[in-house]
């Protein structure tokens, strides 16, 4: 018995306790860090993310009108419909630009759904609503649908106009959660453990970095650029096919919005990659060019509806403002919420 705890105690006693620590190391290290440094399981971003989260403004976001019921009872000012860019994504609620649309207008804005797939992307939930006489211009007058560019092409592509109810997930369907969903990183310590290997000692990250021409963060990293993978693997090559669906899932929403009198906004969020790969030193991936492709591709009356947050924040680099988007994360800095929430209150009715 003595050999037999012995042998355990130079084996599976060292294993074991070197696992433990690692999961504890990794849950205190990524608490607080950003959804790309949380992802990745990398060490730093907690004390960034501190700092920027002392420039919110209070708490005014209006949330959790997810019921299509009392949407036909009530009334707002602006219904908003998007992924985690309109639910708080980055430092939260009251960091997004929601929150400042909220404040900076003066109106009532309720966010319909929370960010579900299994419910449709938020171009689906807002042709649905429209068509179904949920809302109409008594008590929606406008509606924002925002959603993000990496995942446009293969969303568009799965839009359908055939429902005749508001599509409800099953108990026993489970989510995808994307990235663009805080659910992301809750998993057990274990498989935090198993990521760690295989991201830092056989090159699985799905977090990839690039060196900038200058700095463009706070923090200690202010030439680097952390961002997705998917960002360079989504929204290129975009065949005659899905560009087709691209467009008619565009021209279906906003011929539904006018049919119900609604003033319809649509914020594309441009991914982090796009709005800096221009700044990348001796940059290795495909240049990103969805955003321009989509306007070149809408009439100029529906190009109307839209609103490019590469349009809006890329002057901004240009300019040299720091931290546009957050270092540590996909979505962009409060700051860049107010600027953001500017824009499409000039386009509110």
């Amino acid at each position: 018995m003595r050999k037999f705890l012995t042998i355990i105690s130079y084996t599976v006693l060292p294993v074991w306790l070197i696992l433990v620590g690692l999961a504890t190391w990794l849950w205190a290290t990524n608490d607080n860090s950003g959804d790309l440094m949380r992802l990745g399981l990398i060490d730093g971003g907690a004390e960034y993310t501190d700092s920027i989260s002392k420039r919110l403004l209070p708490e005014v976001y209006y949330d959790g009108q997810d019921n299509d019921s009392l949407l036909r009872l009530d009334t707002c000012g602006v219904l908003v419909i998007g992924d985690s860019f309109s639910h708080g994504g980055g430092v939260g609620k009251s960091g997004d630009y929601v929150n400042y649309l909220a404040h900076d207008s003066g109106r009532r804005v309720v966010v319909f759904t929370p960010s579900d797939p299994t419910l449709g992307s938020p171009m689906q939930v807002a042709y649905d609503i429209l068509k179904l006489g949920v809302i109409d211009s008594t008590n929606a007058p406008n509606l924002v649908v925002q959603e993000v560019e990496r995942y446009l092409v293969d969303r568009h592509c799965k839009f359908v106009t055939t429902h005749d109810s508001i599509p409800r997930p099953k108990p026993e369907e489970e989510s995808e959660a994307p990235l663009d969903r805080p659910e992301h990183e809750d998993y057990s310590p274990l498989l935090r453990v198993k990521d760690y290997v295989f991201y830092h000692f056989l090159g699985a990250n799905p977090i990839y970095t690039a060196q900038l021409n200058h700095p463009m963060f706070g923090g200690k990293e202010p030439d680097k650029l952390y961002f997705y993978n998917d960002d360079v693997k989504l929204g290129f090559n975009v065949t005659d096919g899905e560009r087709k669906k691209v467009v008619s899932c565009f021209e279906d929403v906003i011929a539904m919005a006018r049919r119900q009198g609604v003033n319809l906004i649509i914020l594309i969020a441009a991914d982090k990659y796009d709005m800096y790969q221009d700044f990348i030193v001796e940059n290795r991936f495909p240049a990103k060019t969805l955003n321009e492709d989509i306007a070149r591709w809408l009439q100029p009356a529906d190009r109307e509806h839209l609103l490019f947050s590469k349009d809006i924040l890329y002057p901004l680099l240009e300019q040299g403002v720091m931290d546009v988007y957050l270092f540590n994360d996909t979505h962009w800095s409060p700051a860049s919420s107010q600027v953001i929430a500017g824009e499409i209150i000039k386009k509110l009715k």
